[in-house]
């Protein structure tokens, strides 16, 4: 019998994780790949369509992996040979470690004064690299074996060659995933363009509440741009969800402002209170609202969002989520680690180990939070060495490599905390010191668990669906560590 492995998956391998099956498109190109010990994997290399397989020969695992992939539609099987795999779908290992994502800030400048930037783009403190410097990045993007890069700034329209950097990306396979954008000079033309290189993003607009979005970005005119924007990407089909920061300022606005995006076609409001980095540490101290305020806000509109059926996919920091008509929901806030876990096992931060920060000056990071911190020049750049390697060795491999047990040895407090299994040390750079340790604890996640927690979040949830006289469904927390 021979067997061949269909399109779109092609053998696939990364520093660490050398062995994979991946799809390079369709419905499972942005899926996990299927990673195999050594042993299965070379069996499965047989599965060509050219060599004759005896499959009683395998092993009994590789037998089962192939009857699965047989049933799924990954495999195809005949009694003669078939033509060959297409080249891209033969064995390549790439350069570093396994990602799934990145996301890039093209450029550090910004035509907005945003009270609450990350990277503070208003105060010019970062530059924007020359586009033959940005196409390295590109090239070392998908050496890595990357096909997924979320597009961010400062504002990244502001870069009057936006449209060479959409072109390589599309020349090298890269699919935007999001484009992160204050909207005010997104127009026609830009969409078009995007869409003859086949790219749609989701389009992530900053819309901080009826009647107070201009105070928040700085600038007079702002939530009219915001709105003529909204229409513009409903009008061409670009999914769109809207960010909203929340403060004392608009902490009422929001059950007006989530309607009114719903009229828009608008799929998700992501609600969160900023982070106190980058600019909004000289605001907080009068705008800020405290953990209780917050918890506030969001439990007035949790009873509301049903109340009103669900018009619109909300995610309110770690508190809440839920999808568009749904009364499923999560509470990310809580993690149900195993209390036996190993902690040399368990990593402070999920997410850094499949996805990275690329600033706008190049140099890397886990995320975007921990640009603007005493940490941040010790992070290496991606024009200095291979980005491969950068993964795999240095500063910022250890620092996405931290372990709770990292974080336990200099917080041993939080040892014997009876809700350490639920927060695992929280977010590391939410708390980072003015010298740049971030192994502390997360002030945010602690209060909720210590003084608000996961029932209460459950409670104010189900109330509210039993009240909109919805049927109830079963709820989630976040995924186990």
């Amino acid at each position: 019998m021979y067997y061949r492995l269909k399109e779109p998956w092609a053998f696939r391998g990364w520093k660490k994780t050398p062995y994979a099956i991946q799809a390079m498109y369709g419905k499972d190109r942005h899926k996990r790949p299927h990673f195999f010990e050594k042993e299965q994997f070379l069996e499965l290399l047989n599965c060509n369509g050219e060599e004759e397989v005896d499959l009683e020969e395998f092993s009994p695992k590789a037998q089962q992996i192939i009857r699965e992939f047989l049933a799924h539609d990954v495999l195809e099987q005949s009694e003669q040979p078939m033509p060959r795999m297409q080249p891209w779908q033969r064995y390549t290992v790439y350069a570093g470690r396994y990602l799934e994502m990145v996301h890039w800030s093209i450029t550090g400048k910004c035509n907005f004064r945003c009270r609450h930037c990350l990277v503070s783009a208003p105060n010019a403190h970062h530059p924007q690299l020359p586009l033959e410097d940005c196409k390295h990045i590109i090239s070392e993007i998908a050496s890595c074996g990357v096909s997924l890069v979320d597009i961010t700034g400062g504002e990244p329209l502001v870069r009057n060659d936006f449209e060479e950097i959409v072109r390589e990306l599309s020349d090298h396979g890269i699919e935007i995933g999001t484009l992160f954008t204050n909207a005010s000079l997104l127009t026609e033309d830009t969409l078009q363009m995007m869409l003859a290189y086949h790219q749609r993003p989701t389009v992530q607009i900053s819309f901080d509440g009826l009647g107070h979005h201009d105070w928040l970005r700085g600038i007079d005119g702002a939530e009219a741009q915001a709105d003529a924007a909204l229409r513009l990407l409903q009008k061409y089909e670009f999914p769109t969800v809207v960010a909203m920061c929340i403060h004392k300022g608009n902490k009422d606005s929001i059950r007006a402002t989530a309607s009114y995006l719903a009229g828009l076609g608008v799929r998700a409001l992501r609600l969160n209170a900023p982070q106190e980095l980058g600019l909004w540490k000289q605001y907080a101290e009068q705008y800020a609202l405290t953990e209780d305020e917050v918890w506030g806000a969001y439990r007035a509109y949790i009873k509301d969002y049903f109340a009103d059926g669900m018009p619109i996919g909300v995610e309110m920091d770690g508190y809440f989520s839920c999808k568009k008509g749904e009364t499923d929901y999560q509470v990310h806030y809580v993690r149900h680690a195993d209390p036996d876990s190993n902690w040399d096992m368990v990593p402070m931060c999920e997410s850094v180990r499949y996805s990275m920060y690329i600033g706008p000056e190049g140099r890397l990071a886990p995320c975007m939070g921990f640009s603007d911190t005493a940490i941040g020049p010790k992070f290496p750049s991606v024009l200095e060495e291979p980005l491969g390697k950068l993964t795999l060795e240095g500063f910022y491999h250890d620092v996405t490599n931290t372990r709770i047990s990292d974080f336990l040895a200099k917080n041993p407090a939080c040892a014997a905390c009876e809700h350490l299994t639920r927060c695992c040390g929280g977010c590391m750079v939410q708390d980072i010191t003015d010298d740049g340790d971030y192994l502390v604890p997360d002030k945010r996640i602690c209060y909720f668990h210590k003084h608000i927690g996961e029932q209460a979040v459950r409670e104010v949830a189900d109330a509210a669906i039993l009240a909109a006289g919805l049927p109830p469904k079963t709820t989630k927390s976040s995924t186990p560590a």
